[in-house]
């Protein structure tokens, strides 16, 4: 047998399992069809508790989240500003964190920049236009109550699924 065909003959078996791990058919049953990846960056804006966002609550919300992030209260978020917001969205969301980016490249990220995503992220999920977010719009299965920003969601969707919802976080 020469090189080239020995070589093939024993990388093949490689391909065909790499090729079997990309076919975008596992099962992941954790993700359901209802559920949106990004609903606990909106939940955390429901001042008054009721699991309903609605839209003032969200722009609220939103507005504190800046000044906060402004540390020099110059009303534009600099790199070191936008460094800090997408390291505690990265400790929050881990992987589904949507990153803050300078989309413009102004040297800061306005209001408007840094409320853009939440903003979309509303106004895709609130599908009857009304100007708040339900639990069922958010995605929150009958009987669920909606899960607070920072808690470890798999662990708390594993409760709510197994019909337990004592215990730490």
């Amino acid at each position: 047998m020469n090189r080239p065909v020995a070589q093939f003959a024993l990388a093949l078996p490689l391909l065909i399992f790499l090729a079997g791990c990309s076919s975008g058919h596992r099962h992941r049953p954790h993700l359901h069809a209802e559920w949106h990846p990004q609903r606990e960056l909106l939940l955390k804006y429901d001042a008054n508790h009721d699991g309903i966002v609605t839209r003032a609550e969200m722009e609220a919300g939103l507005r504190t989240d800046f000044i906060a992030a402004d540390t020099n209260h110059d009303g534009c978020l600099e790199p070191d500003e936008v460094r800090a917001v997408n390291e505690a969205r990265w400790k929050i969301y881990g992987s589904t964190a949507s990153p803050l980016i300078d989309w413009t490249q102004g040297g800061c990220v306005t209001f408007g920049g840094f409320a853009a995503t939440a903003r979309s992220l509303f106004d895709e999920m609130d599908r009857d236009g009304d100007g708040q977010l339900t639990g069922e719009e958010m995605g929150v299965r009958g009987g669920q109550k909606p899960v607070p920003a920072g808690e470890n969601t798999a662990r708390h969707r594993h409760r709510q699924e197994n019909g337990s919802n004592s215990g730490g976080n």
